[in-house]
């Protein structure tokens, strides 16, 4: 193990999750440090699809293109998936293709000819990322024929940098939500339905987005203070403070260590839940700006605002812009009364709405719509 190898990629990780154009210098980094000849990193979410991609490594066209066949995904699936639902997300498997070309007139052979073959690769190894109702995400690495297969060195490893690249999902999920390309960097986060505060080392604020100044002015325990300066009573400056210094990579607590996860509570019961990770001012910021070493802090309310995928409702359930915002209202604990006020509208219109909602998601009741939805929705999860 080569612990400042292994920073590295861990800090290119989380610049990918603000610019995707840097996780192919990430994949050929995994690559090299795990002696692989070919990597694969994909992602999808049916609720959100501006989220999904495919990021490869060294793989040929013919590969990714005999992958794409809908036969050879058949295949894949009957083959490989009953392996990945074996494991738990975070953890790793090697899948053993060794007997794959010897296996004449079965679909083994027919996925070693058409998709291990033209690539030149026959060891396979990967780390299960998310697997949810609609979501799913894994990295893969592969061998070439004549290399050794993968061993427990390299199954450790993709599973000690599993957190940081479920993290780094979770801070391009956000990001993927609002329209960047209207935005620069900055009024992007400013867009972003979570909190996100830039930090320097000594705990001096250098950005903090528009939801974590709401979050931060209602909770007594954390606060911007008057020179600027992030501050938190004795107790949870401690606790951050040793977050902030393995986010840096000055902490002795190993890869896994970098970064973390926080809960600060206040006298009244407001909770806000924080999740702190490395962050490179490179692509955000001109290169005077770049001097000294910053991190980013996630912040939602512990019980945060529910925010459904619009794009999904209406693919999937034909609902219209104002059912989405009623539903959405429903689901963050309003009554059908106190919307109608929301909306200016009467309540026998907002019960009408309710009516062919119910229809459209085929429920009967008000229950069984918001269990229904809360299955939609896209939130932050802060990973520990």
């Amino acid at each position: 193990m080569d612990l400042n190898k292994e920073n590295n990629i861990i800090a290119h990780i989380y610049d990918a999750a603000l610019d995707p154009q840097l996780w192919t210098q990430v994949m050929h980094e995994l690559v090299e440090y795990t002696q692989s000849k070919t990597a694969i990193f994909t992602a999808m979410d049916q609720l959100n699809p501006a989220y999904n991609f495919v990021h490869t490594y060294n793989i040929p066209y013919e590969g990714l293109a005999a992958y794409r066949d809908e036969r050879i995904q058949v295949i894949d699936m009957k083959l490989h998936l009953p392996l990945w639902n074996e494991i738990a997300v975070g953890e790793a498997l090697q899948i053993n293709c060794q007997h794959y070309p010897f296996m004449k007139g079965s679909e083994e052979h027919i996925f070693y000819e058409k998709c291990l073959k033209p690539t030149g690769i026959l060891h396979l190894a990967g780390v299960l990322l998310d697997r949810g109702d609609f979501s799913w995400a894994v990295l893969g690495i592969h061998r070439a024929p004549e290399a050794i297969p993968y061993g427990k060195e390299q199954l450790d490893f993709l599973e000690r940098i599993s957190i940081h690249l479920r993290r780094a999902l979770q801070i391009y999920r956000q990001f993927s939500l609002v329209i960047q390309d209207k935005y620069n960097a900055y009024q992007a986060m400013n867009a972003l339905k979570v909190g996100i505060v830039l930090l320097l080392e000594n705990f001096e604020i250098q950005f903090a987005n528009i939801e974590a100044k709401k979050m931060l002015r209602q909770n007594q325990e954390i606060e911007i203070d008057q020179y600027n300066y992030l501050k938190l009573n004795r107790a949870y400056h401690l606790q951050l403070e040793q977050l902030i210094r393995g986010s840096l990579q000055q902490g002795s607590g190993g890869i896994s260590k970098i970064g973390g996860v926080m809960a600060v509570e206040d006298a009244t019961g407001h909770c806000i839940m924080l999740t702190i990770v490395p962050w490179s001012k490179q692509s955000m910021t001109p290169i005077e700006e770049s001097r000294r070493y910053q991190v980013a802090i996630f912040l939602t309310d512990r019980n945060q605002y529910h925010i459904l995928s619009q794009s999904y409702l209406r693919q999937h359930y034909q609902l219209t812009c104002r059912e989405i915002a009623l539903c959405e209202s429903l689901i963050n604990g309003y009554k059908p009364e106190e919307i109608a006020e929301q909306m200016q509208l009467s309540i026998q219109t907002i019960r009408t709405y309710m009516k062919k909602i119910y229809e459209k998601l085929e429920v009967n009741s008000q229950i069984e719509l918001i269990h229904k939805l809360m299955n939609c929705t896209l939130q932050f999860q802060h990973i520990a």
